[in-house]
Parts: structure tokens; sequence; C-alpha cells
């Protein structure tokens, strides 16, 4: 009899979940967790026949259930009473740290990637011969952090991914590996505890060091004020546990005592003085106070008059880079060719580029199928 009185109760628990499910407004979009939320799939034949509806349906009912993000909360709690030390998607590590559990390195995209940059610097060089070309590989916190991981937790080579690019990219693109900078400058503030981005101090301790390698002359930190804009961060990885003891993390902003003026398009006729959004520090995002977030390309110009035009080619992890740079290039170009489709030689010749980087963290160059429309 109990064991029915239990069935029923569970059927009806399910049924009330259900129900409160198709009930409450569906959300487009989690700011908590920073991504688009599936919606309710259409009905397709196609989608039916090949599984695809069924997987995004899937998807819907996890993105779209009630009080997602508490429920996220409590399994977290549930699995660090139960000793576990990750939760499928992030590891829980020490001194309040979470790292990425799921980043992997492609080697397969990684070669590919690699032979895209050598054939896109290749094709530059005919028409612009002078092209100074470099390559910027970012470590992520499991990397240069690794003694806060978990005992044992698989993670993916990154020092050796970058290695391999160098070598294949050997005598023809300049490959700057930051590796052994990073791991000697660990007991700084270099990566988020709650996200997967770098810090500003981390990008400024290999903007110096790349600078220098370039033939450029780096500001050094006495002609640097460093401002905390948020002390109220959370990130990426944080929405991946919802951890309540997790205390936030600080957004601190470099810049030159001696600024140089820019002039930043964004695109879509915003045009601004400034690289940086303060509106994002009342949001969850707040790292995307640095260039305001993900763009198809920013074209900066600045008061520098050298002649010289930047390109960088780049995921986020660039954003908090290019502050750093204003002083030494008078335009600077960055695009993500995720966002971006043009015809990339064009685009560089007709820009008159002097200098090209690709900077990328590791993982992201690795699984990034969009570098091929620099070539393609």
């Amino acid at each position: 009899m109990n064991k029915k009185i239990i069935s029923i109760g569970f059927a009806l628990l399910l049924f009330s979940v259900s129900i409160i499910n198709l009930i409450i407004p569906q959300r487009s979009f989690s700011e908590n967790e920073n991504r688009y939320l599936q919606m309710l799939p259409a009905l397709n034949f196609e989608d039916i026949i090949s599984g695809k509806y069924s997987e995004n349906f899937a998807s819907y009912s996890s993105d779209q259930f009630f009080s997602r993000d508490e429920w996220i909360s409590l399994k977290t709690v549930a699995e660090l009473a139960l000793m576990k030390k990750d939760n499928g998607r992030i590891y829980f590590g020490s001194n309040n740290t979470l790292f990425d559990a799921t980043e992997k390195i492609d080697n397969k995209q990684l070669d590919k990637n690699t032979n895209v940059i050598s054939e896109y610097v290749h094709t530059l060089k005919s028409t612009l011969p002078d092209l100074n070309a470099t390559v910027l590989l970012i470590p992520t916190s499991t990397e240069i952090l690794s003694d806060l991981l978990p005992a044992y937790a698989p993670v993916p080579d990154q020092h050796a991914a970058i290695r391999k690019v160098s070598k294949q990219l050997n005598g023809k693109v300049t490959v700057y590996d930051p590796t052994d900078l990073l791991k000697a400058n660990k007991n700084n503030y270099l990566y988020f505890r709650t996200d997967h981005h770098w810090t500003s101090a981390a990008a400024y301790f290999v903007y110096r060091e790349w600078a220098k390698q370039t033939g450029l002359t780096p500001f050094s930190q006495d002609d640097t004020t460093v401002e905390q804009v948020s002390s109220s961060f959370y990130g990426t990885l944080y929405s991946k546990a919802n951890l309540f003891t997790i205390k936030p993390d600080l957004v601190m902003a470099y810049r030159p005592l001696k600024a140089t003026p820019v002039w930043a398009n964004y695109g879509q006729d915003h045009i601004t003085q400034t690289l940086y959004f303060g509106e994002f520090l009342d949001k969850k995002d707040k790292y995307s106070y640095f260039l305001g977030g993900n763009k198809p390309a920013v074209e900066i110009k600045t008061g520098t008059k050298n002649g010289k035009t930047f390109m960088m080619i780049k995921d986020s992890y660039a954003h908090c880079f290019v502050p750093f740079l204003t002083s030494h290039f008078e335009k600077i170009l960055v695009v993500d060719p995720r966002y971006f489709n043009v015809d990339y030689p064009t685009y560089a010749i007709e820009n008159h580029v002097t200098d090209i980087l690709f900077l990328y963290n590791v993982p992201n160059f690795s699984t990034d199928k969009s570098l091929s429309r620099l070539v393609g």
C-alpha cells in the first residue's frame, strides 16, 4: 500500500511540474548563464524522423524547467555533500575556485586552424610583404592554476597544444607562448574564480612581454592606474553551479596614466570614445565591460600618428587586452570570425594592415570552426 501511495505521489509530482512548465512564460535568454535558452521546438516531420526534434525538446525541457537556477544550486549542494569534486560541467577547486570541466583539445581542428593561419598570412604577404604576424594562445586557468584542481582531475595539456602550433608555424608566423610567464605570476589575480576568462592583470603581464618581443615599448606598471570597477562579478562557471558559498570576483581595469584618445566604431552607427561599457557593471555579464562584449567587428582610431594599422583576429580573451594597444597603433581592427563574415584577405589589404595578431584561449582555438572563413 505504501509503495502504491509513493508511486501515485511521484506521478502527481511529475504531472504538476509538467503543468507548471507549460503555464510559466518561456525565457529566451538566461542572464545568469549568459546564453540563449532552447524554446519550444516547432513540430517538423523531418526533425521528428532525424531525431532532432527529440534532442531539441529535451533541451527545451531542461532549459525551461521552472526555478531552474534554484534547482542547479540545490544539485550542487547535494553533490558537495556527497564529496563529489565536479558536477559534470565544472570542477570544485581549492580556494573557492571553479574550473571548466568541459574543456578539450581537438587536435584535428587545431591542425586545421593552424594551417588556416599559415595560408592566410602567406596570402597577405604577397601584397603586404612587410606584414608582422604573431599568434598568442592563452592557457586557461586549468593549465596555470592546476594545483588548485581536484586530485587527478582530467584536463587537456594546453601547453603541448601551444608547442604543437609553434612547431607547425615555425618560420612562417611567430608564436608567443605565455605559459611559463603566467605560471611564474600565478600568485597574482590572473583568472576569475567564477568565470572562464582571464583578468586584466594577466592580460597586462602577457601584453608587456609580447610587446617587447614584437619590438614595441610597453608602458610600465608605474605608468598605469588600476581601478576596481566591480566587486560583485559572478561569471559563467558560477552559473553552472550556483554555489552560494562562493564569493564574487573583482573586475579591475588597467589604464595608462597618459591615455591615448580613441574613436571606436562598434557597428550599426554605434561610435563612442571609449573601450569600456559601464552599463554592464549593473548586469550579470560584467566581463562585457571590456569592449561591450562580443561584436562582429570593432574599428578603433587612436590619437597615435604612426601610420600603423593593427588587425586582431580573436575570441573574447582579447577584450581586456585591446586597451593596451592604443598607444602603439594609429588604427586597430578587432574582428571575430564567428560573427564577421567578409572576404578576409581583401579586408586586410584594403585597410593596409601592417600588423596582425591571432589571440585565442587554447581550447577555443582548437575547437573554433569559424577560422576557415579567413581563407574560404
